[in-house]
């Protein structure tokens, strides 16, 4: 992380049909000092972009000593704490959802992937709304996820589109290729304060292959939060997802996106 909030922006490959299908962005921060109602008071700002808004619910029900729970549907005596623990934005389409509760603020995008810029100003947007909380709390982790899904007619060989594969030592009829279905999941730790979780799968459907990458991005450095910082931040987290993203794909990949 930057202290100096200096942004390093690379240029990578551009993708014509870029093969996100989910982009996240995750705010986690110490909620000693947050009360999950201080974020109505921007409720009417959040509804401009986010109309919709459904309530995160936990309820509890404590009992006497000793009252018999009957099996089945039966009416009992006891009392309840029930509480509202956060809230879920989103939009008309139920493509684009921020959910909030008094630890962490979470952006997820389903909508056609418009590039870099466009979601890092959008989760941007969202945070500056929430300034006055969030300049108040300790953010503990910062992560981006993105979820790329290739859509792929031949997959005899996965090592013709992908540089990290399942592969065997010895007789290749060990693994047998091409298979049906598989996965592999690998922690990988980059540099102090930052990892990333790596999901690959694959799955044969009826004439085609559908392989998920699945790339998370975490930086667990406490953060002051201002717009700069956050970007500084972001921007690096970017760098990481796209240097695993671009280091793990061959050039028949990257010729599907084109």
């Amino acid at each position: 992380m930057a202290s100096d909030n200096h942004i390093v922006t690379k240029q990578w490959s551009k993708l014509e049909k870029a093969p996100v299908v989910v982009a996240m962005c995750q705010i986690k921060f110490d909620e000693s000092n947050v009360a999950i109602d201080d974020f109505l008071r921007f409720d009417a700002n959040l509804r401009r972009y986010l109309p919709e808004r459904n309530h995160n619910i936990a309820a509890s029900i404590s009992l006497k000593t000793n009252t018999p729970i009957p099996l089945g549907k039966a009416p009992i005596k006891g009392i309840s704490d029930t509480k509202v623990t956060g809230y879920l934005y989103f939009s008309k389409d139920q493509k684009e959802k921020l959910e909030i509760s008094t630890d962490g603020i979470t952006y997820t995008s389903e909508a056609a992937y418009m590039g870099w810029d466009n979601f890092k100003t959008t989760v941007l947007k969202y945070t500056e709304l929430f300034k006055p909380i969030l300049e108040t709390v300790a953010i503990k982790r910062t992560s981006i996820r993105f979820i790329n899904q290739f859509e792929i007619t031949e997959f005899d060989d996965p090592a013709e589109y992908f540089n990290t594969v399942i592969s065997s030592t010895g007789d290749e009829r060990h693994l047998p290729y091409p298979l049906l279905k598989y996965g592999f999941r690998m922690t990988v730790d980059v540099k102090e304060g930052v990892y990333s979780i790596i999901n690959q799968n694959v799955d044969k459907k009826t004439d085609k292959y559908t392989y998920i990458f699945d790339i998370d991005v975490l930086n667990r450095n406490n953060l002051l939060y201002t717009s700069d910082s956050l970007e500084c931040v972001l921007e690096d987290l970017r760098n990481i997802k796209n240097t695993i993203f671009f280091n793990n794909i061959t050039d028949k990949t990257i010729a599907l996106c084109n």
